[in-house]
């Protein structure tokens, strides 16, 4: 046991800390990511000599750029654990909303026309709630929030 501990504490501390992607439209992404979703901000910048959009969440930075060409978008949904649905073997993210103010989201984003995966969020795993909705870009994005005691009903309220 000693030597399993000794061997685990001097084994280098490895970890993702940027994320970066790339898309035809930086303010698109912007107005998704930071206005309908309320992600943090950390940086923007967008003129004619640099561009960028980083959020900073938890220590690890989801980095943005503009592509110098125009990048195909995918009309289907990205395979993810959890809901069933998902077709395409392509990265997808999920992003954890606040509990009050998961509803208010949710219906800004059905109200912005963001293409939804079902019409209200589908309770999973018996545990979250889940709303995946693509990014401006295509990107299957599960818009989840895990409630602090589960709810009488699995039915999303109209």
């Amino acid at each position: 046991m000693a030597q399993e501990e000794a061997e685990a504490s001097s084994a280098p501390e490895v970890s993702i800390k940027f994320v970066y992607i790339s898309c035809n439209d930086l303010d698109a992404m912007r107005g998704f990511y930071t206005d309908l979703l309320g992600m943090d901000e950390w940086s923007y910048r967008n003129d004619d000599e640099y561009a960028w959009l980083v959020y900073n969440c938890d220590g690890f930075q989801f980095m943005i750029f503009p592509s110098d060409y125009e990048l195909p978008v995918p009309d289907d949904w990205g395979m993810q654990p959890g809901w069933e649905g998902g077709t395409l073997e392509v990265p997808s993210w999920s992003i954890e909303v606040p509990e009050d103010t998961y509803a208010a989201t949710v219906a800004g984003l059905a109200e912005a026309g963001v293409p939804t995966f079902a019409a209200a969020p589908q309770w999973c795993q018996d545990s979250y709630w889940s709303f995946p909705v693509r990014d401006p870009m295509g990107s299957t994005v599960e818009v989840y929030t895990v409630p602090s005691e589960r709810p009488e009903s699995t039915e999303w309220p109209e």
